[in-house]
């Protein structure tokens, strides 16, 4: 009987053992996803936002930031900006990087609604490769996901219709900038996005 229990013993130890390695295991691979690399991608896409003022048009009066609900009057109507957090459901969490740069570049959502242009794609679409990837990984791993759905707009049918945007984005004409040089400066970044968009 003596045995019996030693031996229970033993395999509730082993047990323990092996799942307390596969804790520190797991925790060790998920802190090692963030590389150096990363970080400094992720404090690059800050930078790009808080030049860009994101938060300016992305943050409601007392709302957290990023979250949306800010609302832009215009002649057809109100619209309300939207949640660009990482929350899953109502945020921009489930977005793919190329989701995410359709939307930042040519104003497609992810399930493929077009943007009105109060959010200005036409100036993002001008953005490097390496600007889009630094603002998702700060979208994604920089900012705290916060659960606020978005509200529909205020504009009414016909106007709001989005397939006439489809020809609004032909005739302004979106288009990339040729690629800036590796060694512009963080200044020359910086009066590149805010001057030209």
């Amino acid at each position: 009987m003596r045995y019996l229990t030693s031996e229970r013993a033993a395999k509730r130890l082993r047990a323990a053992l092996f799942s307390l390695c596969a804790a520190m295991t797991g925790a060790v691979a998920h802190g090692a996803q963030m590389t150096p690399a990363d970080n400094a991608r992720i404090a690059r896409g800050a930078y790009l936002a808080k030049a860009g003022d994101c938060v300016a048009c992305h943050t409601a009066p007392g709302g957290a930031p990023f979250s949306g609900g800010l609302k832009m009057s215009t002649p057809m109507g109100a619209i309300y900006t939207t949640n660009i957090t990482p929350d899953g459901e109502t945020g921009i969490g489930r977005y793919s990087e190329a989701e995410f740069e359709r939307a930042l570049r040519k104003g497609v959502a992810r399930d493929g609604h077009r943007l009105y242009p109060a959010m200005p794609y036409p100036s993002y679409a001008k953005l490097r490769d390496d600007d889009v990837q630094a603002l998702y990984a700060y979208f994604m791993h920089g900012v705290e996901p916060v659960k606020r759905a978005n509200r529909p707009s205020d504009i009414s049918w016909p106007l709001n219709m989005r397939w006439p945007l489809v020809l609004w984005n032909a005739v302004s004409s979106i288009r990339r900038l040729t690629a800036i040089k590796p060694t512009t400066t963080r200044c020359g970044i910086a009066a590149r996005i805010l001057c030209r968009g």
